[in-house]
């Protein structure tokens, strides 16, 4: 093997000097694990090339079912009930992640070692609703929401107390559910504690989508392909979640 990457996610609890505010599982634990990979690469990086590719939440994910930030629809409002604050998340496209990567393998001597940590921009959710209501004409909405009405009412309301894990004991004394662990996920992102090289990242992938007019990308491939839709996810006679596009 002449070169190796590993996906990544942020090391949040180190990089907020490990304050347990920002714990959160499933992104220490792969931040562990490609943070160990650099420490390799420091010693035998002449021998076998790494580099790990940290990404974020999907953008695609604030219109699907089933996520950390499915909205609903409200009185005809698309609404995004969370507990940002005045954050933002470094939110990442899907369809940049092949030229990200692509780059790096075609890069090894600029790449080796590096961390290169991806993202379409930092988006507030109000900038958020915003870019959809522009792109769809459809209303939509952003209400800051705490903790407790957002794992009572929200998306993962149902599961909030389960384990995080689908095979964690909950008896073991490590074990997170998913109240605590996704507690931390939006700490990370309402208190800033994640940054992107974004000068990087225009000079790596000059066309890379850079704001939540991705939505205007989306329904314009939706119109191409005769579906007229913007993304997935809500009916929006019924206001009920499905996993069929959204028809604007």
């Amino acid at each position: 093997m002449k070169f190796f990457v590993y996906g990544n996610l942020d090391y949040g609890l180190k990089k907020s000097g490990y304050d347990t505010r920002f714990r959160t599982g499933h992104y220490d634990g792969k931040g562990r694990v490609g943070e160990w990979i650099l420490f390799q690469n420091q010693v035998n990086g002449d021998r076998m090339g790494a580099a790990v590719f940290t990404t974020g939440p999907y953008i695609e994910m604030v219109l699907s079912p089933g996520t950390p930030m499915t909205p609903t629809v409200e009185d005809g409002v698309l609404t995004w009930r969370v507990p940002l604050g005045e954050g933002a998340v470094p939110h990442l496209a899907l369809e940049d992640c092949g030229y990200y990567v692509r780059w790096i393998f075609d890069h090894p001597e600029r790449a080796n070692g590096i961390d290169l940590g991806v993202a379409v921009d930092h988006i507030a959710y109000a900038d958020l609703a915003a870019a959809f209501e522009n792109v769809t004409g459809h209303p939509a909405q952003y209400i800051d929401t705490d903790l407790d009405t957002y794992f009572r009412d929200g998306p993962l309301g149902r599961i909030a107390d389960a384990p995080a894990g689908y095979n964690a004991d909950p008896n073991d004394k490590s074990t997170m559910n998913v109240r605590d662990n996704f507690t931390g996920f939006w700490n990370l992102w309402k208190h800033g504690v994640v940054e992107r090289d974004y000068a990087l990242l225009d000079e790596i992938h000059p066309n890379r989508i850079r704001s939540a007019e991705w939505f205007r990308r989306e329904d314009q491939r939706g119109r191409a392909l005769g579906k007229a839709a913007c993304g997935r996810g809500f009916n929006w006679r019924t206001g009920l979640r499905s996993s069929r596009p959204v028809r604007i």
